[in-house]
């Protein structure tokens, strides 16, 4: 029957897929986290280029957006931390 089915996965090889499905999930929220600092980045400079022009109104939505950047950057911070203690349970 186990040739239907293909072979069951040893206890190792499972913990092997496991640890490199973690991994892949950690790189993929470093390089989420690092394109939203490089926005974070971006965002200050308009704001600094939009207040020299004196444009209040689009200064006050840039700054809403970088506020919301930067929370996003703290929750992919901590959802990576979340991912490392899983990864150590393992």
């Amino acid at each position: 029957m186990d040739f239907l089915f293909g072979r069951r996965k040893t206890p190792a090889e499972l913990l092997r897929q496991n640890q490199r499905a973690l991994n892949k999930a950690i790189r993929e929220l470093d390089r989420e986290r690092a394109r939203m600092e490089a926005q974070e980045k971006k965002i200050i400079a308009d704001i600094k280029n939009m207040a020299k022009k004196n444009q209040m109104d689009s200064v006050k939505v840039m700054a809403k957006d970088l506020v919301r950047t930067r929370r996003y950057v703290k929750k992919f911070i901590m959802m990576k931390a979340n991912i490392q203690v899983c990864k150590r349970i393992f």
